[in-house]
């Protein structure tokens, strides 16, 4: 019978927002650490495999993960913005409310805009916030799972940490992976809208694409190494692993196969476990280690958002779009997809992450 009444309140979608309580401020159990890094190397692992054999591969081929990242962890990581958004804003008057919800897309329109008249400024921008991006998501479990609260008590440290993190993705394929990179850079540019450009200077400088992220990473463990204290000896040495994992990652798997593979199933796959874990149906099965319910409440959290985001690129896929006489291949108009909602779903997290790091920045001042 409870079987039956479960089953019958059972819904498909979830229109409540996620709550932005005292409970959403909470750190994840340390244990989930341990369960987090055997998930991703599982993950990773043979798939770094197959991506340091796609070198010789069809184009279409190495962006297989770029493509399954649509559908797994990519692209839904963000569909569950509406319902954190509405639970910031949930005790303001509607009229604020209906704003805020309206924002969202309204970035994305302007954005897409910018993509139109300004293709290679808009490239870089989107370069740089997905280094930001990228190094926040890290940064917050860094804080909240690892414990690493050296990051709270120097906020050079932490901003260090985000451009640290954030540059290994973005930057470091540059390296190795130079030409293709270059050549997608290119593509971005001109399937933005912009005419045929050569971009030398990313072959000239190769060996930045090296020393920069190279440098950060290592400022960054320098202060750490000051920084931190004895009782956060295991976090540090996490932040290191971690680092080095991903700087070999990013350094020998194409770049193509790296990025979408990391996207999916590291940033994507974090940014999921912060939210699951503010839910309170989803923190009850996390807790309780119910892997199906665990996906069962994630697609109830996403499903409505990434589905209309689907629609939304298939329709840009499929239209005839022209920007200044220069029609748009289906990678050109689904990485402008990627971009435009990149921004405001940023926005969102760091509205997050004034609200959850809060109580621990007031401990580290």
């Amino acid at each position: 019978m409870a079987c039956m009444e479960e089953s019958s309140v059972m819904k498909w979608i979830e229109w409540g927002a996620v709550p932005f309580n005292g409970s959403a401020r909470k750190e994840l159990p340390l244990s989930f650490a341990k369960g987090l890094h055997t998930l991703t190397l599982s993950l990773l692992l043979p798939m770094g495999i197959l991506g340091y054999m796609s070198t010789d591969w069809p184009l279409a081929w190495q962006l297989l993960p770029l493509y399954l990242s649509l559908f797994i962890f990519g692209m839904p990581h963000g569909g569950a913005d509406h319902l954190l958004l509405w639970g910031m804003v949930k005790k303001s008057p509607q009229g604020f409310r209906i704003v805020s919800l309206l924002a969202y897309p309204l970035l994305s329109i302007a954005y897409l805009v910018c993509w139109n008249f300004q293709p290679v400024p808009s490239a870089i921008f989107f370069l740089a916030l997905t280094i930001f991006h990228w190094g926040q998501g890290d940064r917050y479990l860094s804080i909240k799972l690892h414990r690493a609260q050296y990051l709270v008590r120097s906020k050079s440290l932490s901003w260090l940490h985000i451009f640290a993190r954030g540059s290994l993705p973005i930057l470091l394929p540059g390296f190795l992976g130079n030409e293709t990179y270059r050549l997608f850079l290119e593509s971005m540019v001109r399937q933005g809208g912009g005419s045929e450009m050569n971009l030398e200077w990313i072959t000239q400088n190769q060996i930045l694409f090296l020393m920069v992220p190279l440098l950060l990473v290592g400022l960054q463990m320098i202060g750490s190494l000051l920084k931190h204290t004895q009782e956060e000896r295991v976090a540090m040495c996490t932040e290191l692993l971690e680092s080095a994992f991903l700087f070999i990652w990013f350094l020998w798997v194409p770049p193509l196969w790296a990025l979408g593979t990391y996207f999916a199933l590291w940033h994507s796959l974090r940014h999921g476990l912060r939210i699951l874990w503010m839910d309170q149906a989803g923190r009850k099965d996390l807790l309780g280690g119910h892997f199906l319910r665990i996906k069962g409440r994630w697609l109830q959290l996403t499903s409505l958002m990434t589905v209309l985001a689907l629609l939304g690129l298939w329709l840009i896929l499929s239209m005839p779009l022209y920007f200044r006489g220069i029609q748009l291949d289906w990678l050109g108009k689904a990485m402008l997809g990627i971009s435009i909602l990149t921004l405001p779903h940023t926005v969102v997290v760091c509205l997050m992450d004034r609200f959850q790091l809060r109580n621990d920045r007031v401990k580290g001042n």
